[in-house]
């Protein structure tokens, strides 16, 4: 697991979790369910990416 150390890839952390909101937000109804689980993926490895550690 990469943790993350330095400001800019928190930064970097943070903007990628903003796009996978986004994403998520930006698909409707007729989303694909595998679209829909893709963009899921990505907002929880976004968020564990800025987990702390356990």
């Amino acid at each position: 697991m990469h943790l993350i150390t330095s400001n800019s890839g928190r930064d970097a952390a943070e903007r990628e979790l903003d796009a996978a909101r986004t994403e998520l937000a930006s698909l409707d109804a007729t989303a694909s369910p595998s679209r829909l689980e893709r963009a899921l993926e990505r907002l929880r490895a976004a968020q564990d990416a800025l987990a702390p550690a356990a």
